[in-house]
């Protein structure tokens, strides 16, 4: 791992390479600026970790700037073979797994000063308590012998001494967009008490053709990964997405086409594999423990013309299928649809974003609001 560099974006972040176990690095994005700091900063302490999608990487200033005026501490991950970390001879956006991502995700955390997060192990079946009668007594008499005893320390006065209390980490909130939010979604499944809050950001929980689509075509492309894992399939992306966000085109923002091309990558089957695999994981329920937030155009775009109604949807995915696999998230699952919205929501026009940026702090400043969480857990308790 080297030390932190100053970044492309500028002066107010820093890059870091991370060294992966499988060779080709990862590159972590912090915000370093003197954004002006909102008061009262709701969200102080907290670690946000945003995770690109699909041919992406980080570049989004506002989103970070947002993220540090309410007081959290902003990072960014561009995943291996992707951005900032794409080195001479590798496959862009190459991966054959999704779980690929956890040496990534291991390698941020700790750069971030986090403690290591370990995969969630099956429990064993509990040991059936005794119940023979000589079990019962000696149960109930050691409880009589602690109350007994705390009654006395109360009446001497005698007091006892306060167990050690381990300092609480910085609460933690995975933001991921597109293909990173199903591999964020993932990981926190794996990994239930990581994370106090999920953040996904129109991301690709399911197939654009829907679950059906997706079981008829899967078993191609995961035949195709066997024998030709890298060979390019039939481009599809028109160029729509770029146009409608480059400023070069009719959008507001400046970015590396090299490191996000007008059309996107080639897809290969090995990738496009390891997302059906993802999203079939899915279909059958996560569990994520975490509250997840899910923020969604509320309409698609996906003909094959151009239209001006592709500035005001998201012309990737089929944001209904979205809307409902998000229900398999987990028990706890918030879904905001924002009108006029694009792909990657934060990429909207000005005034559409604001929205979302509006929602997203309200819904993650009362995520984290454990005051508040506690008053209602004893209200219903």
């Amino acid at each position: 791992m080297t030390s932190w560099q100053q970044d492309v974006l500028g002066p107010n972040f820093q890059q870091l390479t991370l060294d992966l176990p499988a060779g080709a690095p990862a590159t972590l994005v912090r915000y370093v600026g003197d954004a002006p700091e909102g008061n009262p900063r709701p969200l102080a302490g907290a670690d946000i970790l945003y995770v690109h999608g699909w041919s992406d990487y980080f570049f989004q200033r506002e989103l970070a700037e947002f993220w540090h005026q309410a007081g959290a501490n902003f990072y960014a991950l561009d995943l291996h073979n992707y951005g900032r970390s794409l080195r001479p001879g590798l496959v862009p956006g190459q991966v054959a797994s999704l779980t690929e991502y956890d040496d990534d995700l291991a390698a941020a955390l700790a750069a971030m000063g986090r403690r290591p997060v370990t995969e969630e192990v099956l429990a064993q079946p509990a040991a059936q308590e005794p119940a023979d009668a000589q079990s019962f007594e000696m149960a109930f008499l050691e409880q009589a012998k602690q109350r007994l005893s705390a009654a006395f320390d109360a009446l001497t006065g005698r007091e006892r001494p306060v167990p050690h209390q381990v300092p609480r980490e910085r609460p933690l909130v995975l933001l991921g967009h597109s293909t990173g939010g199903l591999t964020l979604s993932l990981w926190a499944a794996r990994h239930p008490d990581a994370a106090a809050a999920v953040v996904l950001n129109s991301p690709w929980l399911e197939f654009q053709a829907t679950e059906m689509g997706r079981a008829m075509v899967a078993p191609l492309i995961s035949a195709r990964s066997r024998f030709k894992p890298l060979a390019p399939l039939p481009p599809i992306d028109p160029g729509f997405y770029t146009r409608a966000v480059s400023k070069r085109y009719d959008g507001e923002w400046d970015y590396s086409s090299e490191w996000r091309p007008d059309r996107g990558f080639p897809v290969t089957p090995a990738f496009l594999n390891a997302v059906f695999q993802g999203q079939a994981q899915l279909s059958r329920g996560l569990g994520i423990k975490a509250p997840v937030l899910v923020m969604l155009s509320d309409k698609s775009y996906l003909q094959p013309r151009w239209s001006a109604n592709a500035l005001a949807a998201d012309v990737v995915l089929n944001v209904d299928s979205v809307a409902k696999r998000s229900l398999d998230l987990g028990l706890d699952v918030t879904l905001h649809r924002i009108p006029g919205a694009f792909h990657d929501v934060f990429l909207s026009p000005a005034e559409i974003r604001a929205q979302a940026y509006a929602r997203m702090g309200r819904w993650v400043e009362a995520a984290l609001d454990a005051a508040a969480q506690r008053r209602w857990q004893e209200q219903a308790s």
